[in-house]
């Protein structure tokens, strides 16, 4: 068996005593050094308890990533105090959701996304609004972050209980309601603990981030400032900035789900032939979806052995399995799939099984639903009692994908026993898309389903059924779409038929759709 996980706080506290003089992270306005995020980390966790936050409060963040960003998150593990990342990409009626169901003590928002959105989102119950970025027509109750943070004292802190909660990651669930993930501090430890055993992170690494350090990349994140190395953090991504700080040769870890490597490959294709080799890079760590096969070779191509695919999930975070760079082989295995195709071999410390309907382990190449186990799985969810009794038993967590494992151990993901789509590697369940264009004057039903999609992976497509004589057409539907929901989670194809195919019951049924949509496909995902 092996050690017990090390809680997320005591790993930073570490951080900042080990590597005190090193660049711990770095943004387009300013750096930190570990001493300086340590000290301020500890002055945020002071200044929440000055306010009156209590030991298990609960904090909602909305903002882009910064150096703030890192300081909040890595105050709140010191203090005790529970993180809710959220993206800037939601719509403001879906963190509503979140925050009402969260019910926090303080919430952090960025001041464009504040002054684009409002503040009609908050709960009455929030009294102080932390404010990042430009001062921005701040109003009653709206403190800037660096005055808040001005308030609390550098001083240590004691340390947190294991198992109190650390961050609360939101999901969809089977209602299209949001659903938090709990993490405790020994299970974000485990995940850290996991990832290091895994992959070789170093102490002269430097990480580059476009993608949301609230969700994969801070993973990437976190593992790298466990290591000593710097972190260098973008609000977004931009292909051309991306291969031009590759190329400059100070990155040598470049996050990025699929989606991102496609369009950073089609562009570096458009400039020249491949090299190998791109600068200093030598790991490119990618999550949220499959690749296709021909894109992670043509990566290759250029990039040289450096993709390393990480499978996880909100309930068990990545790494649940790791395809190493010598796996990103175009070899074919006896059930027909590439190695490409597959999700890697399961990581120190996870116990993946494959089940049957009834819970009994399968071998290998009989496929069945994905089962993991080990000190990195949630605890459960917030509030949602039966919901953890459902998919949480014994330390293992039912993910809800269907696979199986091959005879060398390597993990191939076939299809979702739920009806999540992937793609550009954010998470979106259907009923939210379908409970909005259900609204839309002229729909009688409408069916949302990923289809398969070269760039992103699967695109959201919405098969509807219009009323007879309704006057609709896609852009009405998009536009409509965009009224309620996050831009990610809006339609990209949209198909118009006279009946959705139905069960005897009149349940109408995704799997045809779905089939039609993905024919000739082996990975469903």
């Amino acid at each position: 068996m092996p050690d017990p996980a090390v809680p997320i706080a005591e790993i930073y506290s570490r951080t900042h005593r080990e590597f005190a003089s090193r660049a711990a992270v770095r943004d387009d306005r300013r750096g930190l050094s570990f001493a300086e995020l340590g000290g301020e980390a500890r002055k945020f966790a002071n200044a929440l308890k000055a306010a009156g936050v209590p030991a298990d409060g609960r904090v909602v963040m909305i903002a882009p990533n910064s150096c703030e960003w890192v300081v909040a998150d890595q105050g709140m593990a010191l203090g005790g105090y529970t993180r809710i990342g959220v993206l800037p990409r939601l719509h403001a009626s879906e963190v509503a959701q979140i925050a009402t169901d969260i019910d926090p003590s303080l919430v952090i928002v960025d001041s464009e996304w504040l002054a684009e959105n409002g503040a009609e989102w908050i709960p009455p119950q929030v009294k102080e609004i932390l404010v990042l970025g430009e001062e921005i027509g701040l109003a009653e109750g709206h403190i800037p972050f660096a005055e808040f943070l001005a308030g609390g004292a550098d001083a240590e802190l004691p340390a947190p209980a294991p198992d109190s909660i650390a961050w609360v990651m939101y999901t969809s669930g089977s209602t299209g309601l949001p659903k938090g993930v709990l993490a405790s501090q020994r299970s974000v430890g485990a995940m850290v603990r996991n990832g290091l055993e895994e992959v070789e992170f170093r102490r002269d690494d430097v990480a580059f981030h476009t993608a949301p350090i609230s969700h994969f990349s801070g993973t990437i994140h976190i593992n790298t400032n466990a290591m000593g190395g710097l972190n260098v953090l973008k609000p977004s991504f931009e292909v051309d900035e991306v291969i031009a700080v590759a190329e400059a040769g100070e990155v040598t870890v470049l996050p990025l789900v699929p989606t991102m490597i496609t369009m950073v490959v089609e562009e570096l294709g458009r400039r020249g032939e491949p090299e190998g080799g791109v600068g200093a890079v030598r790991m490119i760590p990618y999550a949220g979806s499959a690749i296709q096969p021909d894109r992670a070779a043509r990566a290759r191509e250029f990039f040289g052995d450096v993709m390393t695919q990480f499978y996880g999930a909100s309930e068990s975070p990545l790494p649940i399995t790791v395809l190493r760079p010598e796996d990103h082989v175009d070899e074919i295995h006896a059930g027909g799939l590439s190695r490409l195709a597959s999700a890697g071999r399961p990581a120190a410390h996870v116990d993946v099984k494959v089940i049957d309907p009834d819970g009994v382990e399968l071998g290998p190449g009989e496929q069945g639903e994905i089962k993991v186990g080990g000190e990195q799985v949630a605890p459960g969810y917030w509030r949602q009692p039966e919901a953890t009794a459902e998919v949480f038993e014994d330390g293992y967590v039912r993910t809800g994908d269907v696979g199986y494992l091959d005879e060398q151990g390597y993990l191939f993901i076939l299809d979702r026993r739920k009806d999540m789509i992937i793609t550009g590697g954010f998470n979106v369940y259907p009923r939210e898309v379908e409970n909005v264009i259900s609204t839309l004057p002229g729909v009688r039903e409408v069916a949302v389903v990923g289809a398969p999609d070269e760039r992103w992976g699967e695109v959201i497509t919405a098969v509807i059924a219009p009323e007879p004589g309704a006057d609709l057409d896609a852009e009405a539907v998009t536009a409509h779409c965009r009224s309620s929901i996050g831009g990610f989670k809006v339609p990209k194809r949209v198909e118009f038929v006279e009946e959705l195919p139905k069960s005897g019951v009149g349940k109408i049924l995704k799997v045809k759709i779905r089939e039609e949509l993905w024919a000739d496909r082996a990975r469903r995902v």
